[in-house]
């Protein structure tokens, strides 16, 4: 039982361990590609395309890629504007957007994505779509903000069982937050998460 116990109480430790590993097996292996080509002088650069785009180019590439922007029901006059000028849909997404935008982390507000659902395409979008900025890894950040409403929740659980469909999964590369109206959305957390995945 002693024994147990013990393996309880390192086997989460270990595999934190072993996720951190990785991923710095994956940012070295990353550099030193990347390396390779920043080496070169510029007319050879010109002349060549690289395996992997460098990471500052796949950045600026995401933070420029235009989409329609998602369109405001007639009747919603809510108007909340990030530090970024971008407007969202409730104040917890303004400060989630706002705390991304502080510790310069890309992101992308409602960007579409395909999805498959039975064969056929849904075109979805995220609340954000974030990139580390390290990595160059693409995360998607759900804000569940209703939780408090039957139906937004029967909504939002079919639209995560969608994004686990197609390889979204929560604590991988689907970050989820969530708040009612007796728990609203604890600003730490979502540093936490930023820290933890995105930095």
């Amino acid at each position: 039982m002693a024994q147990r116990e013990y393996y309880e109480d390192i086997i989460p430790i270990i595999e934190g361990m072993l996720t951190k590993l990785y991923l710095a097996d994956e940012i070295y292996k990353n550099q030193i590609i990347n390396n390779s080509y920043q080496s070169l002088c510029n007319a050879r650069k010109n002349l060549i395309m690289p395996v992997f785009q460098p990471l500052e180019q796949k950045i600026q590439n995401f933070l420029t890629d235009q989409y329609p922007a998602g369109s405001f029901e007639e009747e919603d006059r809510s108007e909340f504007y990030t530090a970024n000028g971008e407007r969202v849909r409730s104040k917890s997404e303004m400060l989630i957007s706002d705390l991304l935008y502080r510790y310069d982390v890309p992101y992308r507000y409602e960007k579409p994505i395909e999805l498959l659902d039975w064969n056929k395409v849904i075109i979805c979008r995220p609340d954000f779509t974030i990139m580390n900025r390290r990595t160059g890894k693409i995360y998607i950040f759900e804000h569940l903000g209703r939780m408090d409403d039957a139906n937004y929740v029967e909504n939002n659980m079919h639209k995560l069982n969608l994004y686990e469909k197609n390889g979204y999964l929560i604590g991988k590369n689907l970050i989820i937050t969530r708040e009612t109206s007796k728990e609203p959305l604890n600003t730490a957390i979502v540093e936490s998460y930023i820290q933890e995945f995105f930095l």
